[in-house]
């Protein structure tokens, strides 16, 4: 019993070792990860926006509320000149 408390205790300091070394990288890390979810939110929302607007009826008001992936969009299918 006392090698497993011994092994764990060496385990725990070598652990707080490196969490001088993993603090940056996780600094670094979650803009990085905010970022691309941002843009594949984004895309999410473009390739939504385009399959609704392509299929519906001339004079469909399409709105779609802002998010972590844009800004808020209204668009009118068909405008006047048409």
């Amino acid at each position: 019993m006392k090698a497993i408390a011994t092994l764990l205790q060496g385990w725990v300091v070598d652990g707080a070792a490196l969490v001088p070394f993993l603090v940056p990288w996780s600094a670094c890390c979650v803009p990085v990860l905010w970022g691309v979810l941002r843009l594949l939110a984004e895309r999410s929302r473009r390739k939504t926006l385009l399959a609704v607007v392509t299929r519906a009826p001339r004079g469909t008001v399409v709105a779609q509320e802002g998010g972590i992936g844009g800004p808020r969009m209204r668009i009118e299918v068909g405008g006047e000149g048409e």
